[in-house]
C-alpha cells in the first residue's frame, strides 16, 4: 500500500513527530529505516517500538546542520552513514520546491551539531508495523488523531 503524492508524503512525516530515525540502509534510490515512535504503535500492539519505512525514488538526500556554536559553519552531508549517525528525531516538515525538508533534532553533544535540515525527493512510500502489516496515510492518521485527541483530553485544565 504506497503513500504517495507530495501533501500525503508530508502528512506522513507530521504523523511521525517526535519519531526517532534509526537502522538506516539505502540501496540505489530506495532508502529504508525504522522511526521509533512507541506512542503510536503500542496503540498497534504493546510490544511494538517502530515502523519499518520503505522510500522509493530517493534523491538529492543530504543533511545540513544546525551547529552548536553560532560562529560556526553548517555542514551538509551526502553520505548515509555521515546522515544518520547519529539518529535524528522528526521535528516537522515542509515542501520546498517539489522535496521535503524535515527538521531534525539530534541531542548528542558530541557531534557539534544539535539537529538540522534532511531534505530528500522521494516518490512514494511503504510503512509497516512490526510484524509487516502496511499502513495507508489514512490509517497512520486515525492512530495519531486517536493518540493526540486522548492526549488532550487527559490534559485538561
Amino acid at each position: 500500500m504506497k503513500i504517495e503524492g507530495l501533501e500525503n508524503i508530508l502528512t506522513l512525516f507530521s504523523v511521525f513527530h517526535d519519531g526517532v530515525i534509526g537502522h538506516c540502509t539505502k540501496e540505489n534510490s530506495i532508502l529504508q529505516f525504522n522511526v521509533e515512535i512507541q506512542y503510536l504503535t503500542e496503540r498497534i500492539n504493546s510490544s511494538y517500538k517502530a515502523f519499518r519505512v520503505t522510500l522509493y525514488g530517493v534523491k538529492e538526500l543530504s543533511f545540513t546542520t544546525w551547529p552548536n556554536d553560532s560562529d560556526a559553519e553548517s555542514e551538509t552531508f551526502t553520505d548515509i552513514v555521515a546522515i544518520f549517525t547519529p539518529e535524528l528525531e522528526i521535528l516537522s516538515c515542509e515542501i520546498e520546491n517539489n522535496s521535503f525538508k524535515i527538521a531534525c533534532n539530534q541531542p548528542l553533544p558530541n557531534f557539534g551539531y544539535c539537529g538540522g535540515f534532511l531534505k530528500l525527493i522521494v516518490n512514494s512510500v511503504v510503512v509497516k508495523d512490526e510484524a509487516g502489516k502496511e499502513y495507508s496515510i489514512e490509517e497512520l492518521c486515525s492512530l495519531s488523531n486517536d493518540y493526540w485527541g486522548e492526549w488532550a483530553n487527559k490534559n485538561k485544565a
